[in-house]
């Protein structure tokens, strides 16, 4: 004869399959929250007695404007503390800032920030990824980098930056000037510029702005200039962009984009093919103004 089971015992089993599928519907919308959190790198503000501190001992320094801060936690490490600092300086308490950012004991790494104002009235941000010790590593040159950008670019707001690649570049933040010529005086000057950074003598540079790309292989700064001078004045290109100033085209051929009168287009195609550069053989695109 079979028994069945009394009846509190099949409620108890029914309660416990209902908390173990509650449960798994708990995790599971746990694990798709702290996966959106991810997605959306999504800050948990983390403070710290000890980052407040250093941050107040900066914004102190002469000729600090500003410190923004922040430390936080993101999904799924919100055991990994992540602290950032931006600070904007004259360039004359720019040495005492780089000063204290290399004699830091603060626990946490730091992602730095700074945008330099410089007396000539450009500002010249350069960042650094945090590091567990030692400076800040921007990569480049910093005091030197800020001096040549002041005497190249006056009133402009210009990111210098070396990429994952090895690229030294320069870059107009779209400050509202749209003319190509703005940036000309830059590319004249990129051989000398990558002496300011302290990069080697061959590595790769880039000019950007707005309405230009320029990538002028070492030694080819003062032609290079010249070709955008001859092109811009003579033929009034509005826009240019060299092949090999970065992506991907779906054939792999870089190609140098142009904008302006179509009616110019063959004798700004022949002064490309007669400069000698190294983007004198990659195929031309003219696009109307």
């Amino acid at each position: 004869m079979t028994t069945s089971a009394p009846a509190w015992v099949s409620r108890l089993r029914t309660l416990g399959i209902a908390a173990l599928v509650l449960a798994a519907i708990g995790l599971g919308g746990g694990f798709v929250l702290v996966f959106g959190w991810s997605i959306d790198e999504t800050h948990f503000d983390r403070p710290s007695g000890e980052f407040d501190a250093f941050a107040t001992e900066i914004a102190a320094l002469p000729g600090v404007g500003a410190v923004e801060k922040e430390r936080w936690v993101e999904a799924p490490a919100f055991w990994s503390p992540v602290s950032s600092l931006r600070v904007t300086v004259e360039r004359s308490g720019l040495p005492a800032v780089l000063e204290i950012a290399c004699s830091s004991r603060n626990a946490d790494p730091i992602d730095w920030g700074l945008v330099v104002q410089t007396p000539a009235r450009a500002q010249v941000w350069v960042f650094a990824d945090r590091r567990e010790s030692g400076c800040p590593d921007f990569r480049l040159d910093v005091v030197p980098t800020v001096d040549a950008v002041d005497r190249l670019a006056p009133g402009r707001s210009i990111q210098a930056a070396v990429w994952e690649n090895g690229r030294l570049s320069f870059s107009d933040l779209l400050d509202g000037r749209a003319e190509v010529s703005s940036m000309i005086p830059f590319v004249a000057a990129a051989d000398d510029l990558r002496g300011a950074a302290g990069v080697e003598a061959d590595r790769e540079i880039e000019i950007s702005g707005p309405q230009l790309t320029a990538v002028p292989a070492p030694g080819e700064s003062a032609a290079y200039a010249a070709l955008l001078r001859t092109i811009v004045d003579e033929y009034g290109v509005t826009e240019f962009w060299d092949g090999a100033g970065g992506g991907t085209p779906t054939d792999g051929v870089p190609r140098t984009q142009i904008r302006g009168d179509p009616a110019s287009a063959d004798a700004v195609e022949a002064a490309i093919r007669a400069s000698g550069l190294r983007l004198a053989d990659a195929p031309v695109v003219f696009r109307e103004d």
